[in-house]
């Protein structure tokens, strides 16, 4: 293992590892926020019967 370190400096190592990891997170999450096929909300089929029963929460004022 100490030959590897010889060839990798360790503090750039662990620098792009974290790098890496942000960038998928990142990815990831945007992925998710984009659309309805990704959304958390759709995967589990109660929390559709319960988005569906929630009313929207910007709703217009009624006319007098």
């Amino acid at each position: 293992m100490w030959r590897i370190w010889r060839l990798i400096d360790p503090r750039l190592a662990v620098a792009g590892v974290g790098l890496l990891i942000a960038f998928v997170s990142t990815t990831i999450h945007l992925i998710q926020i984009s659309g309805d096929r990704y959304s958390i909300n759709n995967w589990h089929p109660d929390t559709v019967k319960m988005a569906a029963k929630v009313q929207p929460q910007n709703a217009a004022l009624p006319q007098k």
